[in-house]
């Protein structure tokens, strides 16, 4: 009796975790690790974050102000790095291998970024679709330790602000 009540309850958990899934997305690093992206009907997860807060920002390496943002995303990468992980998501044309990682080096980022993509195409119009983005940057979401989008902006983010929401998190 004990086993087909497991059993159930197992087969319950499959169910609302597949119906809360939408899609899973392999995804590659700037530094050739792989990754894992969901997305589900109450935000992203990223399993290899679980437990911590993530902030994604969507950007672009031809766009001014997404460029005055990163300083301080390293920044707060660096102070708050125990309880978050900062993901960037480049959202413009495609970089070669080379070229990604000379912007990252020379910017000196130190989160990873996920390159331009038919997958980052298909994340953009999830994400476009559920908040009502217009696509414009740069775009960040705050995501909970659980996956659940707890904030999205649009422009760019005074470091003090961030720094608020996402301790808000923890």
């Amino acid at each position: 009796m004990k086993k087909i009540i497991i059993l159930i309850a197992i087969f319950i958990g499959i169910n609302l975790y597949a119906k809360d899934l939408i899609k899973s997305y392999n995804l590659i690093y700037n530094s050739g690790k792989k990754t894992e992206l969901r997305t589900t009907e109450s935000g992203i997860f990223l399993p290899i974050y679980k437990g911590k807060v993530v902030l994604l920002a969507f950007f672009g390496k031809n766009c001014p102000p997404c460029m005055a943002e990163i300083p301080g995303f390293i920044k707060l990468q660096n102070k708050l790095s125990k309880n978050l992980q900062i993901v960037g998501v480049h959202v413009q044309q495609k970089m070669t291998k080379a070229e990604l990682s000379s912007f990252v080096t020379m910017r000196n980022i130190n989160y990873p970024i996920i390159p331009a993509s038919s997958e980052v195409l298909d994340i953009v119009n999830f994400v476009a679709s559920k908040t009502g983005w217009k696509e414009q940057i740069p775009f960040s979401l705050l995501i909970d330790k659980n996956g659940n989008v707890k904030k999205t902006y649009l422009g760019m983010q005074s470091e003090e602000r961030l720094t608020k929401d996402i301790k808000a998190l923890y």
